[in-house]
């Protein structure tokens, strides 16, 4: 897996670390932030104008891959960034990324330059979100005069939520009937699910709307802990995500068809207490059971009689991975690695069947959640390239052990019911909480050394800082094991 992110990144994470004078040596890179409008205006003229080969989609967009990734953090001069400016910046980012998705109508995936030119738009897409999270960042920043702001999902204005022009859309109450809601969690499980296939994304979740006669708005979607839902809309924006996108299919009466098929199969089962059970497999050709993506495959297959195969453009796995994804419950293993897809969440950005109607971030979590895709990041990078693997503890083993017995124990189960389900596997209750430990371990590191820097780390940085530690602690742990923070819990 070759994951990079492509820009700054502010991180800003809770630490039980304490500083000692110990300092990290940071790279050095070549770009300062003042460069940052020159390159997006650039890309904004590029991708306006039509190439005429798969080839030249790919040189070009990794060369804005580059310039992003290489901003310098020493160079940030931020008092040149007022309002207008920041405002200004962030609407061309999101217009750009807007045009750059209609480009993907002709994209036809036959050869390694046209994989090459899809994974280029996904990564440069993906850092041009990023940079406006950091100019969100900036402008809440300085205008907020209380830090914990709340912040209403898919309620605001711009910075915070934009809207595509082609769209008259203010709020929840503009959702029409079969539109996608594409959403990110705050938990390390929800950035696993981002970070999972070969090319990074920065959502996992996805919600159908269902719109029934007296025009009340319902959600369709499915959840690890308790299996498929269909609630009043509500429920949803109450989660707390920390992003969302809204997408609608250009075919209305289409899209009509598939939140309704979708909202009465689920709500049928959940009436019943026989909630549909989540597909830990990710198997979206096979519709018994759902995660949360194959609702909408589903629903827009039945509604298309069996025409439309959403989306586009899937997820594929890499080796590396296979034996995280075989204790997650994914049937995929060597003989079958290269054939093997799946639907995730953020495979919706880049059909273009859908379009793009407006975006929503809490900038009260973008910090957490880009810390936790950055550690992500790193951990299915060493699998792939080091062969490292999750190796439980004993306590982490007792744990899931206990929590799988008392979830099959009368009224102590009932209890637990809305924590996860039955059917989950001693194997995958050890793999969530393990994942939660090891992560938090280079979450701390993060901060440790966040807290001797007064400006922001690029993610750069942050990959120098994590490899530095990783180095650090194998060397800890080849000569005296318990003393590894890390590798005691994960290695090769």
């Amino acid at each position: 897996m070759n994951k990079i992110f492509l820009a700054l990144v502010v991180l800003s994470i809770v630490s039980c670390t304490s500083k000692t004078d110990v300092r990290y040596r940071l790279p050095a890179s070549g770009e300062s932030l003042e460069s940052l409008e020159g390159i997006i205006d650039s890309l904004r003229t590029a991708v306006s104008i039509p190439v005429n080969s798969a080839t030249t989609c790919s040189n070009e967009l990794e060369k804005y891959y580059k310039a992003l990734y290489n901003l310098n953090g020493d160079s940030i001069n931020l008092d040149k960034f007022d309002q207008k400016k920041i405002f200004a910046l962030i609407n061309k980012s999101f217009e750009t990324r807007i045009e750059m998705r209609s480009k993907l109508s002709g994209l036809v995936l036959r050869t390694e330059q046209d994989e090459a030119c899809l994974n280029n738009v996904r990564a440069t897409v993906r850092a041009l979100r990023y940079v406006e999270d950091y100019l969100v960042e900036l402008e809440d920043s300085r205008n907020s005069n209380n830090p914990e702001a709340i912040f209403t999902n898919l309620k605001g204005e711009s910075p915070f939520f934009l809207v595509n022009e082609r769209f008259n859309f203010k709020g929840v109450s503009d959702l029409k009937a079969g539109d996608v809601i594409l959403s990110r969690g705050n938990a390390y499980t929800s950035a696993a699910i981002a970070r999972i296939g070969t090319a990074d994304a920065q959502f996992s979740h996805l919600s159908l709307v269902h719109e029934n006669k007296k025009g009340e708005l319902f959600t369709s979607e499915a959840h690890i802990e308790v299996g498929s839902l269909g609630e009043p809309i509500q429920k949803h924006i109450d989660q707390g995500n920390a992003r969302t996108v809204v997408f609608r299919f250009k075919d209305a009466d289409i899209a009509r068809r598939a939140g309704a098929i979708m909202y009465k199969r689920v709500r049928a089962a959940q009436v019943k207490k026989k909630n549909i059970r989540y597909d830990f497999g990710m198997d979206y050709k096979d519709g018994k059971d759902l995660f949360c993506s194959e609702i909408i495959s589903e629903g827009f297959k039945k509604a298309s009689n069996g025409e439309l195969d959403v989306p586009i453009f899937k997820t594929k796995f890499s080796r590396g991975s296979i034996p995280f994804l075989s204790k997650l419950g994914i049937n995929v293993n060597e003989e079958n690695v290269d054939e093997f897809d799946t639907f995730g969440p953020g495979d919706i950005e880049f059909d273009p069947r859908f379009e793009l109607v407006a975006e929503w971030r809490n900038p009260a979590r973008m910090k957490d959640t880009r810390s936790k895709d950055l550690i992500l990041t790193k951990l299915f990078e060493w699998m792939e390239t080091k062969g490292y693997e999750f190796r439980p503890p004993g306590k982490i083993k007792r744990k899931a052990w206990f929590s799988w017995v008392m979830r099959r124990t009368p009224l102590i189960g009932l209890a637990l019911k809305d924590k996860f389900p039955k059917y989950m596997t001693k194997d995958q209750l050890r793999l969530f909480l393990h994942l939660d430990e090891v992560a938090e371990v280079l979450n701390e590191r993060i901060e440790f050394v966040q807290n001797d820097i007064e400006r922001p780390l690029t993610p750069k940085e942050i990959f120098s800082i994590l490899e530095q530690f990783r180095e650090e602690d194998f060397a800890r742990f080849e000569d005296k094991p318990k003393k590894s923070k890390f590798h005691r819990f994960f290695h090769p």
